[in-house]
Formats: structure tokens, sequence, C-alpha cells
């Protein structure tokens, strides 16, 4: 896999990631509660790779309708779209996933930005559900929580 990185201002890093098909990375639970953020890694080149890591799992959990490990993803103060609350978000997003009898999510051209704890990936997905399929840009602002690269808030389009 071919990896690019270049330096920016503000010490914020841009990395185009090639997303070849890898293995899942196993995603431990959420905790409950809003933990201390711990120390961005001192090489920002690991902080990239934790980040495509952590946006891999994601699309790798919620591609083998791992609801725990999809939902473990995303941080304790995750903002659900259109002002859904976080146990409706959870509940609509179970169901959706489990009804599926497959669903199969891709990543392309995937471009991260990192500064410091947080980190923005954006990235053209493509999502395959039964009978459905589209494509759409997706963008998911994450934050570094306990040495883990948690979802903090997604959106789709643009």
């Amino acid at each position: 896999m071919n990896r690019f990185l270049s330096c920016v201002l503000g010490s914020v890093l841009l990395a185009p990631a090639a997303f070849a098909a890898g293995p899942a990375t196993t995603v431990a639970p959420a905790a409950t509660t809003a933990p201390a953020a711990a120390a961005a890694p001192a090489d920002p080149a690991a902080g990239i790779r934790e980040v495509e890591a952590a946006v891999r799992a994601w699309a790798a959990a919620w591609s083998a309708r791992d609801v725990a490990r999809y939902l473990a993803a995303y941080a304790s103060d995750f903002t659900p779209p259109r002002g859904q609350d976080r146990k409706a978000w959870e509940t609509d997003r179970r169901t959706r996933i489990e009804e599926k009898a497959a669903i199969s999510v891709e990543i392309d051209s995937l471009v991260i930005s990192l500064k410091g704890q947080a980190a923005t990936a954006s990235f053209q997905q493509t999502y395959s559900a039964d009978k459905l399929r589209e494509k759409s840009r997706k963008t998911l602002e994450l934050q570094r929580v306990e040495g883990r690269w948690l979802i903090r808030k997604e959106s789709a389009g643009g």
C-alpha cells in the first residue's frame, strides 16, 4: 500500500491513504463516561496510521454486521444526526444493521488530517446492503480518547 504524508501549516498532517483490503482490527467497547484524552503519538505518521486503522475497523465492523464493534467506534459524546438522542440513534443503527442479510462498506480516496488529538477522515464510501448500493462522500471527525481514535461526528455528502 502506498502512503503519502505532507506537512501543512499549523502542525496539520494530510494523508491520502490507499484503502486496500486488510485484516479487521478489533475495537474494544466505548466507555460510558467521557474519559480523559491520552497524549497524541509523538510520531505524526503513527497518528495517521492509528486513525486509518480506526476508520478501517469501523468499516469492517459495519460490513461484518458486528453492531457491538460498530457502536464501540463512536465516542460517548458522539453527536447523532438530525437532533436524535444517542440512545434512539443506537437503537436505530442496531435495527438497520441487524435486519440486513449482508452489508459491504468500501472506502476509497481516504484523506486524513491530524491536529494533536483531533483528526478528520474524508473519503468516498460505497455502501451495499441487500439490493441497495450507494456511493457518497463521508467525513468522520475523530478524537483520541485513552489511546483510541473514536468518532465524535459524521457527515455525508459534499
